[in-house]
């Protein structure tokens, strides 16, 4: 009974002391963290060491900022992460939909030690969104920025800013262009990788301020639209497309989408750029079916490794017309018997009306022939029997008047005398 009573004392100590000792494995928080704005786009935050560090403990900080106020959200856009030694760091955000602010102590040389937990801060947006559904369409050092106002906003004035340039830039919209777009002309807007926007305004007499980070340019890059012609070259149809547009990027940023159908069955191709296209031509070959109509559109997108963005698809081109290959022996089948038809009826009709002229009227034969076909008819069976009988032409007795005389005329000789003799 002692023997047992100790060995739970034992078990019961060893358990207390695995969770102290788990308690203080923990590194402590830091201290005091705050922030300030010192642009409207960039924040400085700050902080102080934690306390009961040991003298030779080492440390440094995770600093995580949320585009939002939810800091449970994991996904990588959703936030920006970094590790730093100092007690501060400085970010470029928009507090477009409020921020959530993460920072906690990690070991460099603290033994088993491992990280604290996190200290937060939550900012909130701003009170009223003065715009929304904003774009951008990027070409050759200009960039059209495309919004479109919540509310009634009046003196809504827009300005731009980048780490490349350092400098809060207010954008002047022409005369020709529609309310809500205005455009950026700036030689460095190809090497920003960061661009954020200000619009400030006064809403029911009070002023507001909306800070937006924007998509940099080579992420909504706008290429001219193409044009496409479509040329047959023996057995195969040429897709030409002729982009008038001179290149800016490198000629593997280019990639053109070919959109076809063939026998009202579709296909579409991606096909990259050459580095050393033929006359400034893309061409993309494709096998012709003279039974086969074509209709082809062409599209230039932007690729994935230079950035985003692409054209509008050219107008349609069409090629061919379809049939049947079996048609010409349908054809054959059914026009052949039609022809023969048509012909002979033709040819009897002119037989017809024509008939005296191709077969005339043959003449009735004299009496000699009558006799010598009548004699042979009337023979008999006898007659016929004997060889001389059939070559022998014996005539038909004719008949005869007889007991015919001539008596003068006796009406002349009594009125005209006669001569003496």
């Amino acid at each position: 009974m002692y023997l047992f009573w100790n060995l739970s004392l034992m078990i019961c100590f060893s358990v207390s002391v695995m969770f102290v000792g788990s308690e203080n494995t923990e590194l402590p928080p830091p201290k005091n963290l705050n922030f300030i704005w010192e642009t409207p786009f960039r924040l400085r935050l700050t902080w102080k060491e934690p306390e009961d560090l040991d003298p030779y403990c080492k440390v440094n900080y995770t600093v995580q900022v949320y585009k939002s106020q939810d800091c449970s959200k994991k996904e990588p856009e959703s936030s920006m992460t970094w590790k730093v030694s100092q007690l501060g760091r400085e970010v470029n955000v928009s507090n477009e939909n409020g921020l959530c602010i993460s920072v906690s102590t990690n070991a460099e040389n603290c033994g088993d030690r491992g990280q604290s937990q996190p200290v937060h801060i939550i900012l909130p947006p701003p009170p009223v969104r003065l715009v929304t559904e904003h774009n951008c369409e990027y070409s050759h050092n200009r960039m059209k920025v495309i919004w479109k106002p919540t509310d009634v906003v009046q003196d809504l004035s827009f300005y731009y800013w980048s780490p490349v340039s350092e400098s809060i830039i207010k954008c002047i919209p022409d005369e020709s262009m529609k309310t809500g777009e205005c455009i950026i002309h700036n030689e460095k807007l190809k090497e920003m990788v960061a661009i954020y926007y200000l619009f400030n305004g006064t809403h029911n007499g009070i002023p507001v301020n909306n800070t937006i980070e924007g998509k940099y340019p080579t992420q909504c890059v706008k290429l001219k639209k193409p044009q496409l012609k479509i040329s047959r070259e023996g057995k195969n149809l040429n897709f030409e497309t002729s982009d008038t547009d001179s290149k800016e990027f490198y000629n593997n940023c280019y990639i053109y989408k070919y959109t076809y159908s063939k026998c009202n069955e579709s296909h579409v191709v991606e096909q990259e750029e050459p580095n050393t296209p033929e006359n400034n031509k893309m061409t993309h070959q494709v096998q012709y079916n003279p039974a086969c109509k074509y209709k082809a559109r062409v599209q230039v997108l932007f690729s994935n490794g230079c950035g985003s963005g692409e054209s509008d698809p050219s107008d349609e081109v069409e090629y061919g017309e379809n049939s049947d290959p079996n048609l010409p022996v349908l054809l054959a089948v059914i026009i052949i018997p039609l022809i023969v038809s048509c012909c002979l009826i033709v040819s009897l009709v002119l037989l017809r009306r024509h008939k005296d002229i191709i077969f005339p009227k043959i003449p009735e034969p004299t009496l000699l022939f009558k006799g010598m076909f009548n004699n042979n008819n009337i023979r008999t069976t006898e007659d016929l029997r004997r060889p001389e009988a059939i070559r022998l032409y014996v005539p038909l007795e004719e008949i005869v008047e007889s007991g015919i005389r001539l008596e003068p005329d006796t009406s002349s000789t009594n009125n005209v005398p006669h001569e003496p003799k």
